[in-house]
């Protein structure tokens, strides 16, 4: 915790330029432009290469999963992290598990990605904002908070989507591809279907990426603390069988490109940025079984 404090007094100890306020309201009302605005970016003819350098690290992970996921256990038990998550739920309701935190080194390792950790990143900029009446950082605050629920509408989806099944209740090799359980199988089984892509490496993704868009000037100070982070995060879930390690490239373009978006909250679109969106090119999969990809172009 004292990391992220130490992260959001360093970022907010500088003046910032003022900006129309964004609302709570508006991180909700604004998901549906935001959602579409990735979905352009992500399937546009320029994002083309992305996809390459994506399908081709996840497939080269995919070919080394067994020995990686093995590599990194060993670690653990070697560096005495242990191979178990050691969160502990400290708030229960309706008969789940809201509020789970951290006991030892490896479940702080684990939760440097949790939702909760990240809320309260966004939390951090919100209040330091309100009271140095800084509307710059409380608007920071409302783009992670904003992205987080954009990327886990997209990050369930696919998840629903692929069922892919996690190292801990494997029933083989890499995990069991159960595409699209149903949601009363994906709900009591979750570990089952759960870990393609990672929502936590995907959540961290975002939140760096949301600084580095905001404070490009710390970004000497962002980038090497995201990669650490990250990194810290990606071993610890394969150490303690969350997650494979080719879960990770599309949790971290999805971080990335839904950050991208998010950033661009209360802006008004330039007439460039409209010209390009009236003939624009999207690429899609085909949805209707057969394999492939379909171009379309708007006018």
């Amino acid at each position: 915790m004292k990391y992220f404090l130490t992260l959001i007094v360093l970022l907010t100890s500088f003046s910032s330029m003022a900006e129309e306020p964004i609302t709570f309201f508006d991180t909700i009302t604004e998901i549906p432009d935001t959602s579409m605005e990735t979905l352009k970016t992500s399937f546009s003819k320029e994002s083309l290469p992305y996809w390459g350098i994506i399908l081709g690290s996840t497939g080269v992970l995919y070919y080394y999963d067994e020995q990686l996921l093995a590599y990194s256990q060993k670690k653990g038990r070697d560096w005495r992290i242990g191979n178990h998550d050691n969160t502990k739920p400290v708030v229960t309701g309706f008969g789940q598990e809201l509020v789970r935190l951290p006991t030892d080194t490896g479940s702080w390792m684990y939760f440097l990605g949790d939702g909760w950790m990240h809320a309260g990143i966004a939390g951090g900029f919100i209040a330091a904002g309100k009271l140095k009446s800084q509307q710059y950082e409380v608007n920071t605050g409302m783009m992670i908070i904003h992205g987080m629920f954009v990327s886990t509408i997209f990050n369930q989806a696919l998840k629903r989507s692929f069922g892919r099944e996690s190292p801990n209740p494997k029933t083989t090799e890499r995990g069991a591809w159960n595409l699209f359980p149903s949601f009363d199988e994906y709900n009591t089984k979750t570990g089952s279907y759960d870990a393609m892509p990672s929502g936590h490496v995907m959540t961290a993704t975002m939140t760096f990426t949301v600084l580095a868009e905001r404070y490009p000037q710390h970004r000497k100070i962002i980038y090497p603390l995201a990669g650490v982070w990250v990194t810290a995060l990606s071993f610890q879930m394969m150490n303690n069988g969350v997650h494979w390690a080719s879960d990770y490239p599309l949790g971290i373009a999805m971080g990335y490109v839904v950050a991208k978006m998010a950033v661009k909250m209360g802006q008004k679109k330039t007439e460039e940025e409209i010209k390009s969106e009236e003939t624009s090119w999207m690429f899609m999969p085909m949805l209707d079984g057969r394999q492939g990809m379909v171009a379309s172009r708007m006018f």
